[in-house]
């Protein structure tokens, strides 16, 4: 496995903990706004700590932010509701049906 597998593995791992923590304060009921502002908070404060710290400084960090609107533009296809047209016709004809 290539060092960018084992480093994408390895990423993903973290974040799916990371997740979990989120998923447990939504059980303890905080608002999943609440929760995605604060994990925001962190990503940047723990991406902008590491950023003076790696090795690998590039002189713009703004390839952090690309990463992060690529992650972003992903889950949101991930997690978009599925809409089936037919349904909303179904719908439409069942209410025309208990009008009648």
């Amino acid at each position: 496995m290539s060092d960018d597998n084992t480093q994408t593995t390895l990423g993903v791992q973290i974040a799916n903990q990371i997740i979990n923590i989120a998923n447990a304060r939504l059980e303890d009921g905080l608002a999943a706004d609440d929760i995605a502002t604060g994990l925001r908070h962190a990503a940047a404060n723990f991406s902008a700590f590491t950023y003076f710290r790696s090795e690998n400084q590039t002189p713009d960090p703004n390839g952090m932010v690309d990463e992060f609107i690529n992650l972003l533009t992903h889950y949101l296809d991930v997690h978009q509701p599925t809409q089936q047209p037919a349904q909303g016709l179904h719908q439409l004809v069942e209410q025309a049906k208990n009008e009648i």
